[in-house]
Parts: C-alpha cells; sequence; structure tokens
C-alpha cells in the first residue's frame, strides 16, 4: 500500500480592501468660532441637545416657526441619518417680565369690564380714564402728534404714515392704537360697549396696570396665562410635525434649583447679591479669571447697554447695587404685583438668563455637546448662559457646538406687528400646509436668513407639484407591473445602459446627499439632488417606455422617500412618495380598496376608446370616454391615456393632488376653449370675407364705377370726367383700369363657376 504525502493546507492570503475615496465627515457651523467645525460628541452612545423653548404669553409666529422647524429638521437629520442617539431637552418660559405684565394687564382689564357689565352707557368717569391714558400715551410714544382731540385728528388725517414708518418701526402699531382710542372715544354714545372696550384696551390696559398691578398677588393670575399659551405653543409645533422633546423642563418647577445654582455661583466668586435681595452676575471678576471669557459669542456687544437692558426685562426699574453697568439679574427682588418665592436673599423671582442654565445642565450635567436657538438671542441671553454655567461649575467649555438659526424677514422686512406682515402659525397654516412651510424652511441653510416671500413659496410649490406627480405615476407603474405578474406574465428583469446609467444617477445622488448633509447639514444642497434624480429618472421612463425597469425606478423612489422622511416629511407605508398633506388616512389602503374597481373601469373605456377611434362615425363614443375621465378625476383618479395600445395609466389622487389635476384640467379646458373660439371667430371672419367677396364678384366691371364720384364713362364704364365734370388724369385713369381689370376677372369667375 502506497502512503501519499499530503502538505499542509493553507488559507490564501487575503487582500486589506482600500477604500477609494474618503467620505466627508459631519460638520456644523458653530457660532463659538464663527465656523464649521467636526462634529465630536462627548459620549459615542449620546448626543447631548438643548434647546432655548418659547417664552409663552402669545400666539406663536412664523418666526417661532422657522426657529424651530429648522431645528427640528437638524435633530432629525443627526437621529435619523447619522444614527446618533440624541437626548433633546427643550424649555418652557413661564416666568417671565413679558407674561408678567401681559397676565396682570389681561387680567384687571377684564375686572374693569366685569364692572361695567350692568351699565347702560359708558361712565362719564370712564371716558375720563381713557382720555388721560390717551395724552399720556401719545406724549410717550407719538410725541409729534398734538393730544387735543381735534388737532389730532387733523393731524392723524395729514400725517404720512409710510415716511413716519421708516424713522420708527413701531409708528404704525402706536399710531393704530391712537386712532382706534379717538375713534371710541368720539363714538361712545353711538356703538356697543364691547367695542369702545376693545378700542381703547391698548391705551387703557397700561392704565390700569400702573393703577392696579401691585394689587395683583393671585398665583393662579400668572399661571394661567402660560399656561395657556403652552397648549396652543405644542398644538402648533404638532401641526408643523416638529417632534416632542425628549424632555420638557418649565422655570416654575425649578426655583428650588435656580436657588440652588445661584448659591454656587456666589460661593465661586462670580456673583454677589444687593441690599433689596437681589442677585448680579459680576462679569467683572468672570472676565478677569485665567479660565474664563465672558461673552464668547458675540464679544463685539459687550458694554451694549440697549442690549443688556433688553435682557434685563421691562420691570427692572432699578441698577441700585449694581457693580459694573454689565453685571446682570440671576436673582430678582418681586415688587408688589409679582409672583415671588422664597429665598436666602429675600421674596424673588429668577432672572432670564439663569432658567436655561439650569435646567439645561440639571438634565444634560456639566458639558453638553449641542446648544440651540434664534440668532437674536446670542447676546446676552445665550452669552450669560454661557458664562453662569461655566462659572457655576468653574469649568472652560459649557457647551461644545452652539447652532443658531437666522433671522426671518417677510417679502424682505424683518417681521414684526408694527409692520403689519406679523404671521401667526395658525394664520400661516390657513393659507400653506405644513409640508410647505417645511419645505420653504428647508430650501434655506438653517443657520441663514430666509426672506418668506412669494417666488419662495413658488419655488416651493413647484418642487411639491414636480415630486407629486412622480410619486403618483411610480405608483400607477407598481400597480401595473403587479397586475402583469398576476396575470403570468414573464417581465424581463435584464438591465441595459439605460438602467445602469439610472443606478450611476442615484448612486452620485447618495454621495451628494451625504455630502451635503455633512456639510453643515445643508438640506437645500439635499433637495436640489432630489429634484435632479426624480429629473433624470422621468428621463430614463421616457427613454425606457414599454422597456422600462420597475425595479430600478422604486430604488430611486425609496431613496427619494427616506430623504424626505429623514427631513420630517412623511413617507408613504409602502415608501413610494411622501403622505398626503390632508389627510391622515393609512397610506395606501384607498389605493389597494379602490384601485382594482377603478381599473375595470378603465380597462371598459380602454376599449370602447379603441373602438371609437377607429371607427370616425363613433366620435359620440370619444366623448363619452373623455366625459368618464372628467368625472372619474372628480373622485380623485387620475387616467393616464397612452398611445401604442397601451391602456390608460391608472392613479389614485390624493385630495391635494386631486385639486391639483382638476385645476390644471381646467386650465386645459379653458385654452381648449379659447382656441376654438379663436377658430371659430377666424371661420366667422372667412366667411364674412368670401361673402362680401362674393357679392363683390356679381358686380359687372361695367358697373363697378356707376358712383357720384364720377359723371361721365365710356362704353366698357370706365370713368371719363369726375362728379365735377373735370377730365380724369392719365395717373387716375392708369390706378382705376387696375381696378377695373381684377374686377374683371373675378367676375368672370363668378360667371364661370355658375354657367
Amino acid at each position: 500500500m502506497t502512503t501519499v504525502n499530503k502538505s499542509k493546507v493553507v488559507q490564501p492570503k487575503w487582500q486589506v480592501p482600500v477604500q477609494k475615496q474618503e467620505k466627508p465627515v459631519l460638520k456644523l457651523y458653530n457660532s463659538l468660532t464663527r465656523s464649521k467645525e467636526e462634529f465630536v460628541p462627548l459620549d459615542s452612545a449620546e448626543v447631548t441637545w438643548y434647546s432655548c423653548g418659547p417664552t409663552v404669553y402669545d400666539s406663536s409666529h412664523m418666526g417661532h416657526a422657522r426657529n424651530y422647524v429648522s431645528i427640528d429638521i437638524n435633530r432629525r437629520i443627526l437621529q435619523k441619518y447619522f444614527r446618533y442617539n440624541v437626548k433633546f431637552v427643550q424649555n418652557v418660559t413661564d416666568i417671565d417680565d413679558k407674561i408678567i405684565i401681559r397676565a396682570r394687564q389681561n387680567y384687571l382689564f377684564e375686572e374693569f369690564a366685569k364692572d361695567l357689565a350692568d351699565e347702560k352707557t359708558v361712565p362719564a368717569g370712564v371716558i375720563d380714564k381713557v382720555e388721560h391714558g390717551f395724552q399720556s400715551f401719545v406724549e410717550k410714544n407719538l410725541p409729534e402728534a398734538p393730544v387735543n382731540a381735534a388737532e389730532f385728528d387733523k393731524w392723524a388725517s395729514a400725517v404720512n404714515v409710510s415716511e413716519e414708518q421708516a424713522k420708527n418701526p413701531k409708528f404704525q402699531m402706536y399710531y393704530n392704537s391712537a386712532v382706534s382710542t379717538r375713534y371710541a372715544l368720539e363714538n361712545s354714545k353711538s356703538i356697543t360697549k364691547e367695542e369702545f372696550l376693545q378700542g381703547v384696551k391698548d391705551i387703557i390696559s397700561p392704565v390700569l396696570d400702573k393703577e392696579k398691578g401691585s394689587t395683583v398677588n393671585d398665583p393662579e393670575v400668572f399661571r394661567a396665562l402660560p399656561s395657556y399659551w403652552e397648549r396652543k405653543f405644542n398644538e402648533d409645533m404638532a401641526a408643523l410635525n416638529v417632534l416632542p422633546p425628549d424632555v420638557v423642563t418649565r422655570v416654575s418647577e425649578y426655583v428650588p434649583n435656580i436657588i440652588s445654582f445661584v448659591e454656587k455661583i456666589i460661593s465661586n466668586g462670580y456673583a454677589y447679591a444687593t441690599n433689596d435681595g437681589s442677585v448680579y452676575f459680576n462679569t467683572v471678576a468672570f472676565d478677569q479669571s485665567d479660565k474664563h471669557d465672558y461673552a464668547k459669542l458675540q464679544p463685539w456687544n459687550k458694554g451694549q447697554l440697549d442690549l443688556i437692558a433688553d435682557g434685563e426685562g421691562s420691570l427692572t426699574t432699578s441698577d441700585a447695587g449694581k457693580r459694573s453697568p454689565n453685571d446682570f439679574a440671576l436673582w430678582k427682588a418681586s415688587k408688589p404685583g409679582e409672583p415671588e418665592w422664597d429665598s436666602p436673599w429675600g421674596k424673588g423671582r429668577p432672572g432670564w438668563h439663569i432658567e436655561c442654565s439650569v435646567m439645561a445642565s440639571d438634565i444634560l450635567g456639566p458639558q453638553i455637546d449641542i446648544h440651540s436657538g434664534g440668532i437674536d438671542l446670542a447676546f446676552p441671553h445665550h452669552d450669560n448662559e454661557l458664562a453662569q454655567s461655566e462659572a457655576c461649575f468653574d469649568n472652560h467649555q459649557w457647551i461644545n457646538y452652539f447652532l443658531h438659526t437666522g433671522h426671518l424677514h417677510i417679502e424682505g422686512q424683518k417681521m414684526s406687528k408694527s409692520l403689519k406682515n406679523f404671521i401667526t402659525i395658525q394664520e400661516a397654516l390657513e393659507t400653506y400646509s405644513a409640508r410647505q412651510l417645511r419645505l420653504a424652511f428647508a430650501f434655506t441653510q438653517w443657520n441663514n436668513q430666509l426672506d418668506f416671500k412669494k417666488s419662495l413659496l413658488q419655488e416651493v410649490k413647484a418642487f411639491e407639484s414636480s415630486l407629486s406627480k412622480f410619486f403618483q405615476n411610480v405608483r400607477a407603474f407598481n400597480h401595473e407591473y403587479n397586475d402583469r405578474l398576476a396575470k403570468g406574465d414573464v417581465i424581463s428583469k435584464a438591465i441595459g445602459p439605460l438602467e445602469k446609467q439610472l443606478l450611476q444617477d442615484l448612486k452620485d445622488a447618495k454621495a451628494n446627499v451625504h455630502a451635503a448633509f455633512c456639510d453643515n447639514l445643508a438640506t437645500p444642497q439635499a433637495l436640489k439632488q432630489l429634484s435632479d434624480l426624480v429629473s433624470k429618472t422621468n428621463a430614463y421612463i421616457t427613454a425606457a417606455d414599454s422597456e422600462l425597469r420597475i425595479d430600478q425606478i422604486n430604488q430611486v423612489t425609496f431613496f427619494v422617500s427616506d430623504i424626505l422622511d429623514i427631513l420630517g416629511l412623511p413617507a408613504r407605508r409602502d415608501q413610494l412618495g411622501w403622505e398626503d398633506a390632508s389627510t391622515t388616512e393609512s397610506s395606501g389602503s384607498t389605493e389597494d380598496v379602490l384601485l382594482p374597481a377603478y381599473k375595470l373601469l378603465s380597462k371598459f373605456r380602454d376599449t370602447v376608446r379603441a373602438a371609437a377611434i377607429a371607427n370616425k362615425e363613433s366620435r359620440d363614443l370619444l366623448a363619452e370616454c373623455d366625459s368618464l375621465r372628467e368625472e372619474l378625476l372628480q373622485s380623485g383618479v387620475s387616467l393616464d391615456d397612452r398611445t401604442d395600445g397601451k391602456s390608460a395609466l391608472v392613479k389614485i389622487l390624493t385630495p391635494a393632488e386631486k385639486e391639483e389635476a382638476i385645476k390644471l384640467q381646467q386650465e386645459k379646458k379653458q385654452r381648449e376653449e379659447e382656441k376654438k373660439q379663436k377658430k371659430l371667430q377666424q371661420q366667422k371672419l372667412k366667411e364674412e370675407q368670401e361673402k362680401l367677396k362674393l357679392a363683390k364678384a356679381k358686380i359687372p366691371p361695367s358697373e363697378l364705377f356707376k358712383t357720384e364720384q364720377f359723371s361721365e364713362w365710356d362704353e366698357t364704364g370706365m370713368p371719363l370726367k369726375d362728379k365735377d365734370g373735370n377730365e380724369v388724369s392719365k395717373s387716375m385713369k392708369k390706378k382705376l383700369q387696375k381696378q377695373y381689370d381684377a374686377q374683371k376677372k373675378l367676375h368672370d369667375e363668378y360667371i364661370a363657376s355658375n354657367a
């Protein structure tokens, strides 16, 4: 027996793949450096994010929408695209000077109205009170206007409001309040009490607050207003499809924490108490420390007393005990008519800036990855937050990345009530869908100024319409494909040059979208890539025609739907497009139930239509087919007729898509009707011209010139003398001869045709 020696089997060497090119990394525009920085979270397991929430005392407006929707888009991209585990915290400011003043004034005005409930007319004492309030209001806010009633009316009718508005952005607001009050006063006997009260509300409320504001001490007065507007804010955010925070913090529930935080800052040497029971942050001591820097975000605004005063609030009436004009309140001693809590320094309430430092740190710790908010908050609010927190924890960098959303302008002007371009979220949603608003914000880089104008909305609507039509077609192709499979058709899966190019286009789009998101979450560039990819896919569909490959089209559609879904534009359950913005019905359920029936109807119509086209005498049937298509469109079903014997493409439309399709159909019918009317007019004109030509042709040439213009003719009917007996000139004879010859030819043709 022979033994064969076997050598040891060795696994062949594996070559380590080398990446062809390095992928871009995520970079964010960081307000702390004013440049794009690579994003490196403190903990790979969790990204900590704090966002400045609303001060709840009035309706949320489009400025809020721009900020919170843009932040929501950024958050979604980090969570759903880059797959970070984000812990997102947002506060509600329910203790604030604006809230206190609004709550007091609303309460006092309601009590004032109740006192007049039993009065048949407005009492003289009330008229006097409003008159005095009007004078004070005009002297303070409209110093150029006379306070005398008659002189004010003359001034109000003559003043150039636009010119004054250019000088003072609040002029219109003050002007409207004053004019409304004057009207109410002058017509107090002819208008209702309710109309009178509404007319004078802006004037009388501050008067009542000045008289009785210090007597308002019921805590419920200061709780009810912010509680109501917090609910309204949450409803607005839900309507805009903004994800709720993981944690919501309210200032009113954090007062003990705030007191402890302030005590820590004092013990670290960066704050001091004053004799009135307030506590101020010591900006000088903080800035002089080797470990700290004040006003990191906007150092050029240090010392801007107007900004500092605005940040302190309008109820701060005294700077007594402040060591530097730059110092700001951590704790405010409460005056009569203000909510109050016990503290080591006396009864008081939190300053505005301290709340975010305390609440963010309590949930997210002494160092946080991301802090976001509107750019208008950068100084002093966010700079003061940074200082307070770094003073408390005695560290150098409380926030690593500060993301500030840009301002919102309306048609080139900053939004404000006084400019009459103030738009609440609810008002905006009456005109535009939540999807259109989100797209408008995504069309502009989140940290750039956004101008909400007509041209932007036109661009958004064109983009929305383009994608909606694409999704409709893709779903129709899928239904058609599934029908063929159900019938047992063998459908080729082979791909050729057209499909390979489409797959390359998809690959390029994915890379470009990734690069856009890495480049500071650049949604405008990402959306452009989606639009370009849809255009290329539409071109493929046209070129491939009946040989199109549904698998490759679906890959494109899945990708486009997925990116839109990441941006907060929800995808259908089947990923073949976005959900309809106007219904909560489950995606695809309508199509699944109704489409088979509509297909049977469409098939019958295809048969009848084909027979009508083949038989010219059956045009009535063709008209009926067109009528059926129009009626189906009213039910939300679109039939797209195709050539070469192919059946119509059946599409179930969403309510919004149906509305757009009906509008386009009406516009098409209008164009066709206009074209038809124009053709009829041309035909009528032609007939009239033919009629005139015929009438003229009946006239023998010998009778052509037998008119009062001439007095003598030769034997052929040619004129010899004019009406005055003068001989016709040679040049005139030549001209008349041409007309005679033309008429003879026309008349001879007439005679020949009727012979």
